[in-house]
């Protein structure tokens, strides 16, 4: 059996109401709509309760990256705690040695002079350069050192001026220790002046250890140059004075 639409049955029935001159009733609602099934509140429950149970996605938190100077320095070697202590007395202890050195030897000193002299003049190409002597030349250290053989140092500056033919020709002979004059020591007195010649006889007796002592070299000293040197005494008794006044370190 073919249904009839509701539309057409709702046609229908207003054209036989029009032709009829009745009311038309209105139609019924559909059976379908009234018999659907209401869903009761035990059944939306478990899917209440599914959805709340369920936990919320957790984003996790970005992570910064570490500075690389931080990193550097987490890498760095510490510093060991007993190092602490030496760089704090580092200043005390430098300027302790400091006190403990001996202080520097001016260059106009005559000790300088007279190391510049010996080392430039001649002397060491003879003598050698810690006066050790070369070949048939003597030593002036050791057994024939200029402190024994020349105990007065006047007489030492005397001999380095005139060499041993100016010697022979004062009238000497001998040397101040009573050796004999052999000769081949050369005279220096042209090609050095008076301070030259006494800052060489100051190096050579410190090559023996000899330190400089004013009262040792005052002991003759004029008498001495105003016989042998009598030219130039006076620029010799100077250098002395200057020597004693300010002796030389």
């Amino acid at each position: 059996m073919t249904e009839v639409p509701e539309h057409l049955l709702a046609r229908s029935r207003a054209r036989r109401a029009a032709l009829s001159g009745e009311a038309v009733d209105a139609p019924a609602p559909a059976a379908e709509a009234s018999s659907a099934p209401v869903p009761t509140s035990q059944e939306t429950a478990p899917a209440a309760t599914t959805a709340a149970a369920a936990p919320a996605a957790v984003t996790p938190a970005a992570v910064e990256p570490t500075p690389p100077w931080v990193e550097a320095a987490s890498r760095r070697r510490k510093i060991p705690f007993w190092a602490v202590p030496v760089l704090a007395l580092l200043p005390f202890w430098a300027v302790l040695y400091a006190l403990t050195l001996d202080p520097p030897t001016p260059k106009d000193s005559p000790i300088a002079l007279g190391d510049e002299v010996y080392a430039n003049k001649g002397c060491s190409g003879c003598h050698g350069a810690g006066g050790g002597g070369n070949g048939n030349i003597p030593a002036l250290i050791g057994d024939t050192a200029v402190t024994k053989v020349w105990p007065t140092p006047a007489k030492q500056v005397a001999w380095i001026a005139l060499g041993s033919e100016g010697w022979k020709k004062a009238g000497e002979t001998t040397m101040e220790n009573g050796l004999a004059v052999k000769g081949g020591m050369p005279s220096f007195k042209a090609a050095l002046d008076p301070e030259e010649i006494m800052a060489v006889t100051l190096h050579e007796r410190l090559l023996n250890g000899e330190a400089f002592d004013a009262e040792l070299w005052s002991k003759d000293f004029a008498a001495t140059v105003e016989e042998y040197l009598p030219e130039q005494a006076a620029e010799y008794e100077k250098v002395l004075e200057e020597w004693t006044a300010q002796p030389p370190v």
